[in-house]
């Protein structure tokens, strides 16, 4: 195996993921990352309630439908994050070539132990995520990061890495999760997971700092059980999207469900 040299080293000096070279040993049509926030703001009951939005997602008639419209096929990774240090591939590269394998997929990602529930490092995880996605990895493939977070704190050093990731033909989309609860404090004041900094909502945070490239777009999450909901409308949207027809960048949608 070749060393695995990281693209965004300028963009923040923490160590990258290892990926193997021969991961994916197809041309896909799409790459995507699902990296999913499991820091200590989400309990135990959130976390299988957001693997079970997995594994309902990817056995959706409609999701599959759309994976079949790939011909090629779709490699997909599911990632966990938390802390500096915290960042596991869970689950990939697996190429969904249709309903066994989408589900699967979502059957694998649901049964894996949660991999920890430090603190959230979302800036360096984003940056480890693009490092994935090289295009000598996966050429002319449509390269696709999904970002599942409550983080609200990062104070613009996403931004840095999501432009980098933009240069580099790498499309950021982002599920927030946005339940309102208090989860400590920051520079003094309550934070919420809803994370309203002064005016600004928690998907205007995330459309203004983490999204970005051909079609991008926000999903925000109000509650933890539309997450299975959220997850298959933003991967319908990905599925079939191409920079050629896609919409314009920062389209904010909300998706919520009763508790």
């Amino acid at each position: 195996m070749r060393p695995y040299v990281p693209l965004f080293v300028a963009a923040l000096s923490a160590p990258a993921v290892v990926v193997a070279d021969d991961a994916v040993k197809q041309p896909v049509d799409l790459a995507l990352v699902l990296l999913t926030d499991v820091s200590n703001s989400m309990d135990d009951t959130e976390y299988r309630t957001v693997k079970e939005g997995y594994k309902s997602a990817f056995s959706d008639p409609g999701v599959i439908a759309a994976i079949l419209g790939n011909a090629k096929g779709v490699a997909v990774a599911y990632v966990e994050f938390s802390g500096q240090n915290e960042f596991t591939l869970v689950r990939g590269w697996d190429v969904l070539t249709g309903a066994d394998s989408a589900e699967a997929f979502g059957n694998a990602v649901a049964i894996a132990p949660r991999t920890s529930s430090g603190n959230t490092a979302l800036a360096v995880s984003l940056r480890k995520a693009a490092d994935m996605l090289t295009v000598q990895r996966f050429g002319d493939a449509r390269r696709v990061i999904d970002v599942a977070s409550d983080d609200g704190s990062d104070q613009t050093r996403s931004a840095v890495v999501r432009d980098a990731a933009v240069a580099a033909g790498i499309t950021i989309n982002a599920l927030p999760f946005v339940d309102g609860r208090q989860i400590g404090t920051y520079d003094g004041h309550m934070s919420y997971a809803s994370a309203h900094w002064g005016l600004q909502s928690l998907a205007e945070v995330y459309r203004r700092e983490i999204i970005g490239g051909p079609g991008s777009f926000v999903i925000e999450v109000h509650n933890y059980s539309a997450f299975g909901e959220a997850l298959k409308r933003k991967l319908l949207r990905e599925l079939i999207s191409s920079p050629g027809n896609a919409p314009a960048p920062g389209e904010i949608e909300t998706a919520s469900a009763l508790r």
